[in-house]
């Protein structure tokens, strides 16, 4: 009789992760579906008449920035550490601009700290420590456990 190795199941992705990539997923297809369109109004008919290269280049820049964030959802989802790191970036940068926006008047008070509230609430999911072991595998996950911060 053999014995193979059995692989250790790594950690269970955490709700908050997967409600990021599912939310992530959605704004990419958006992007890619929305850039799409534009794309075909700025190579139309309509160019014919009046050519749009700015329409053209926006609709690549969204078309190309939605297929990025859809790779970026599909990383989360599977434990990716780039893509928890880029996320994490992305969403710093949010809370720096939204800072000064609320500061300078730039934008209502209300959405600034809608703004933050999320940004917070997306660090946290993700920094989390089921997603810190979510994100560092099986190891890390049996290294919680000992620490008692996974049940």
């Amino acid at each position: 009789m053999t014995h193979e190795a059995v692989p250790v199941p790594g950690p269970r992705r955490p709700r908050g992760v997967t409600i990021i990539g599912v939310v992530a997923y959605v704004g990419g297809v958006v992007d890619v579906v929305g850039g799409s369109m534009l794309l075909v109004l700025a190579t139309g008919a309509a160019l014919l008449a009046n050519p749009l290269p700015g329409g053209l280049v926006t609709a690549i820049t969204v078309i190309v920035t939605g297929v990025v964030v859809v790779g970026i959802a599909d990383g989360l989802m599977r434990g990716s550490r780039v893509a928890r790191v880029v996320i994490t970036v992305a969403r710093g940068v949010s809370v720096v601009l939204q800072i000064v926006a609320l500061t300078t008047g730039g934008v209502a008070v209300f959405v600034g700290i809608a703004s933050l509230l999320i940004s917070a609430v997306v660090l946290g999911w993700l920094w989390s420590p089921s997603a810190n072991a979510y994100f560092g595998g099986a190891a890390n996950a049996a290294n919680a456990v000992e620490r008692g911060e996974l049940s």
